[in-house]
């Protein structure tokens, strides 16, 4: 997982932590302990440095007790995410351990709740905030998938790869900026939250050992807010496949002359990725179809033909494999 530091919206830094009245004055106090202006929020277009966001977060935690930065009715105090998870590491699989996280995030917090929902070939994490408001609270949905994201990454010490990433809420101004810390298609406006994945990941073995927990632990205000490089070759043959007009039809002898390797070379690394061609075609063509469902007025008839399908039976067929509803399901819900 390569890293890039980079810069964000200052407003973004804003909102997140003003997640009470209380913490506004401390904010001016950290700003210019790190050597800012305390006036750094009131212009939109200013950029914070990634690197210091992650050293602000932790002064502020300290200076409240609260590492969730008083958004919450009851606050997170000094030592509960290392607890969360040094518990969520009793377990074998990552199914295992994000049951046991959820298991104890829902004894510190009643304001916000986790499910993990497992429908066809994907399983999701559901984020529901009970007293939802706008914009602050769209920026304390994208904190707590980032954080859900990056701790399941680090538990099987492997990029997790996310199908998509829906969000409540109107699309916040700072919303490309996402982009370098989400690597899969986001939506705003959607009835939930939630990170979707593949369902086989949570199979996958624990590969973290308990004396790792204190550097992750002082590392995870970067880990949210440092900008994700996704080199690996899924990624760059999704890229590919988006851009052409009929993926179902391309070979992987083209995709890999795009990519100047061979088909061999191609799969190969793939295979260490855990994933084939096939299943990349296959996820792309998903999206595309989760894309139209959600987003457009497209007749579902339509979209069959636009992702590859000559039949509607055999698209809602495969829908439903992927997913656990047929589009007309799909697109109610979502």
């Amino acid at each position: 997982m390569k890293q890039q530091n980079h810069t964000i919206h200052a407003a973004f830094l804003s909102l997140l932590l003003t997640g009470s009245t209380k913490t506004e004055p401390t904010i001016n106090n950290l700003l210019e302990e790190l050597g800012y202006p305390s006036d750094v929020f009131k212009d939109n277009s200013d950029r914070f440095p990634s690197k210091k966001l992650g050293r602000l977060l932790r002064l502020f935690a300290i200076k409240l007790n609260d590492e969730t930065f008083g958004f919450f009715q009851r606050p997170t105090k000094l030592g509960a995410m290392k607890m969360a998870v040094t518990i969520a590491l009793h377990a074998t699989t990552l199914r295992a351990s994000i049951e046991k996280f959820i298991k104890f995030w829902s004894l510190i917090h009643d304001d916000v709740t986790l499910e993990l929902v497992e429908k066809g070939e994907e399983a999701s994490i559901h984020i529901n905030l009970n007293s939802p408001t706008t914009q602050r609270n769209t920026t304390i949905y994208i904190a707590l998938v980032l954080l859900l994201f990056r701790w399941m990454s680090w538990v099987i010490n492997k990029r997790i790869i996310l199908n998509r990433v829906k969000f409540v809420g109107e699309t916040p101004f700072y919303h490309k900026d996402l982009s370098s810390v989400i690597p899969c298609p986001y939506y705003f406006n959607s009835k939930t939250t939630e990170l979707c994945f593949r369902r086989v990941d949570l199979d996958l073995p624990i590969a973290q050992q308990y004396e790792n927990i204190p550097a992750y632990i002082k590392a995870l205000p970067n880990f949210i807010t440092t900008r994700l490089f996704d080199s690996t070759i899924t990624a760059q043959v999704k890229q590919i496949l988006r851009e052409q007009e009929n993926i179902e039809a391309l070979p992987l002898k083209v995709v890999a002359e795009k990519l100047n390797k061979s088909p061999q070379t191609i799969r190969r690394y793939l295979k260490q990725e855990d994933i084939t061609f096939a299943e990349i075609k296959e996820n792309v063509r998903k999206d595309m179809a989760i894309y139209h469902l959600t987003k457009t007025e497209t007749p579902i008839k339509n979209i069959c033909y636009l992702v590859g399908f000559s039949e509607p039976s055999a698209f809602n067929r495969a829908f439903k494999k992927w997913t656990g509803y047929t589009p007309g399901e799909f697109r109610d819900i979502s």
